[in-house]
């Protein structure tokens, strides 16, 4: 079983690191800064009592023109290690295990001495006896001092020391509010998340709160939520009044059909009345057959949204259904005039699919057009898409009527009973292969009169010719 994540600690703990890491990084900055400047004033006070050392060389008592160190005004440090000696390399002065050592005048030399890491600084000078008179006598003279670096690098730690942990602490604080910050700034994010969980199938009211519509970034959320509740709510509605529509479709044809025959069974009958009886349960069988075979079209339709594989002329498909329609338009005494039909274009669509997308459009048309009347069917191309505009000259279409047009089992007109052979399917099927293919389908009124009927269908591509 997974943990559940949290954004709040994952967010902590990511600022925390990188936080620790820009530390760690300006502690070792500090760090080497702090050595450089202690080791500065380490060489500089190194040189100063070199200096001093060398100003305590005095005559000596034998007043023989030589020199020696002046005890009384020597003040240095315990630790401190030196050599002191003249050009012949007498040693005029000496204190601990100073080493003997060659080199540069004015260097700087690591040596451990009796364990210790020890930093020495070499120097040489002339020291001048009586100077200012006639027989002044100078001596050349060499100076190595060292002291223990022990107590530089202990500085440098105990500095380091106290950054770090004034960085820790600085961390902790960070941390402790930085949690709390985030948990008030994710607030309208569980106050969303709260009002969306109220929603199910009986409660579809979602309102954003508005602390989540203060900000910037969750206003696209909440607004995609509400949209998405709305377009769940339609589509769960339209299912439910769907699966209400058939059972109500389906019921009354099987009602139709058992009270035909219960009627027939309730006494004897001649033959021409049991073979009317039978004939007319076929009818109402074969209208009950026309609308499972419609429910499984759309169902099909719904359930496989993509096309894969599937062409046609939609030309040729055009006038191919104008053909088969032309004796119901003859029996209503009507007239279809195509035209543009001459375009070959292929579109996205089988063609099974796409007669029963033309033949349910002009089926309509011809059941809404007043006798003696014509139906104007017109195909055009533009760029990428081919238009099929098929127009009646019925009543058109009622305002209150437009938003359930494609709604499965809705009928519009009250005429479209099933005596006139209408489940209310024929739209919503259109609609669900133009939508299989990537086009579209829309109904207006026109404004001369009658419905107009607008299908989009994207073109395929020519094929490239061979080579």
């Amino acid at each position: 079983m997974t943990s559940s994540a949290s954004i709040t600690r994952r967010i902590t703990s990511s600022v925390l690191a990188l936080e620790l890491l820009a530390a760690l990084v300006l502690i070792a900055t500090v760090a080497n800064h702090e050595r450089d400047v202690q080791f500065t004033v380490f060489k500089t006070n190194l040189r100063a009592s070199a200096n001093a050392l060398f100003g305590t060389l005095q005559e000596a008592e034998n007043k023989g023109g030589s020199i020696a160190l002046d005890s009384s005004a020597r003040s240095l440090p315990a630790a401190a290690v030196y050599r002191v000696s003249d050009g012949n390399g007498n040693v005029l002065g000496i204190q601990g295990p100073a080493p003997l050592i060659e080199v540069a005048p004015g260097t700087f030399i690591k040596l451990m001495v009796n364990g210790q890491p020890y930093l020495f600084y070499s120097m040489s000078g002339e020291r001048a006896i009586d100077p200012g008179k006639p027989f002044a006598v100078y001596h050349h003279v060499r100076i190595i001092y060292g002291l223990p670096t022990k107590r530089v690098w202990h500085e440098v730690v105990e500095a380091v020391r106290f950054f770090a942990f004034a960085t820790l602490l600085l961390l902790g604080t960070t941390a402790f509010f930085l949690t709390w910050l985030i948990r008030k700034l994710l607030t309208p994010v569980r106050e969303l998340a709260l009002e969306a969980d109220r929603i199910n199938t009986d409660t579809w009211f979602f309102n954003a709160p508005q602390s989540s519509k203060r900000f910037m970034e969750l206003r696209p959320l909440a607004s995609a939520i509400e949209k998405s509740i709305h377009r769940l709510q339609r589509s769960f509605e339209q299912q439910r009044r769907f699966t209400s529509d058939a059972a109500h479709e389906l019921k009354t044809d099987l009602a139709v059909i058992k009270s035909s025959l219960q009627v027939l069974s309730m006494k004897r009958r001649t033959v021409e009345e049991y073979e009317h009886g039978i004939a007319g349960s076929l009818e109402d069988l074969k209208r009950l057959e026309s609308t499972v075979q419609k429910m499984l079209a759309l169902a099909r339709l719904e359930q496989a949204p993509t096309i894969q594989n599937q062409s046609c002329d939609f030309s040729e498909v055009v006038l191919e259904s104008v053909a088969l329609n032309q004796p119901f338009a003859e029996i209503r005494e009507l007239t279809i005039v195509p035209s543009g039909t001459e375009l070959a274009v292929q579109v996205p669509v089988g063609k099974k699919d796409a007669l029963l997308l033309c033949a349910n459009v002009f089926m309509n048309a011809l059941q809404h057009s007043p006798s003696h009347g014509h139906i104007d069917v017109m195909m055009t191309q533009t760029p990428g898409s081919v238009c099929l505009k098929v127009r009646d000259r019925g009543p058109g279409i009622e305002e209150e009527d437009r938003p359930m047009l494609f709604d499965a089992f809705y009928r519009g007109d009250t005429s479209r009973s099933r005596e006139t052979g209408g489940t209310g399917l024929g739209l919503s099927i259109c609609k669900a292969i133009c939508d299989r293919s990537g086009g579209s389908i829309s109904i207006s009124n026109h404004p001369e009169g009658g419905a107009l009927v607008d299908i989009l269908l994207p073109v395929l591509p020519d094929d490239p010719p061979a080579v």
